[in-house]
């Protein structure tokens, strides 16, 4: 397995638990890297549906398919990673 792979496999996880969370209607996640955080990602269960706000560029993105979210969040988080 890649290291890309396993860091998107890990992205994955992350979004999956927070579709099968039983303790709130939304579900907030923080995505850090180099001690910093980067993205804040919530999960609305009643509307299934996904707002990521990229803290760098201060934008939301929102989306209602768990795989475009892994997608977005992994490229966000690579654009990082390739910066330095």
């Amino acid at each position: 397995m890649t290291e890309e792979n396993s860091q998107l496999d890990s992205i994955l996880k992350r979004l999956f638990a927070m579709e099968k969370a039983a303790d709130g209607r939304y579900q907030t996640r923080r995505f850090d890297l180099y001690g910093l955080e980067l993205l804040k990602v919530t999960y609305d269960q009643e509307n299934q549906d996904w707002d990521i706000l990229d803290h760098r560029l201060k934008k939301h993105y929102h989306f209602d398919d768990v795989d475009l979210v892994a997608i977005e969040i992994f490229d966000l988080l690579r654009d990082v990673q390739l910066t330095f």
